[in-house]
């Protein structure tokens, strides 16, 4: 198991891989930019062709996990993005440094697994995942 370097008193909240798929693509999608909640979930299942599709009451509740890890923070919205929908504001997250350290470390655990099964002629050259 890999660990990543955060605070101990986080690290036992969420700070190892493996993660699960949705926590994966959710720190992927937080990567590339700060995101309010819906928008999180629609990147999500964007990305991955819809095979990872999370409710909107579990998003919440992944998302308040990542942030009690550590991984992910509250933030204000960005310049140009609507601070309001339908009345209520909007939350926006963002990665951190710790989360970004262990989605890199996420994302070299499975290339790793992608090339064992390359070299054992599971999956041919350059196919995905799919």
């Amino acid at each position: 198991m890999y660990i990543c370097a955060v605070h101990a008193s986080r690290r036992e909240a969420l700070q190892s891989v493996p993660l699960s798929a949705v926590d994966f693509h959710v720190l992927l999608v937080l990567a590339r930019k700060t995101l309010h909640g819906y928008a999180i979930l629609k990147a999500v299942e964007a990305e991955s062709e819809g095979a990872v599709s999370p409710e909107v009451g579990s998003l919440y509740r992944v998302l308040a996990r990542l942030m009690a890890g550590g991984l992910v923070e509250e933030t204000s919205a960005p310049a140009a993005a609507p601070r309001v929908h339908r009345g209520r504001s909007r939350r926006y997250y963002r990665l951190t440094r710790e989360g970004r350290a262990l989605l890199k470390a996420e994302a070299r655990r499975l290339a790793s697994a992608v090339e064992i099964a390359r070299n054992r002629s599971i999956l041919p050259e350059g196919a995905g995942s799919r």
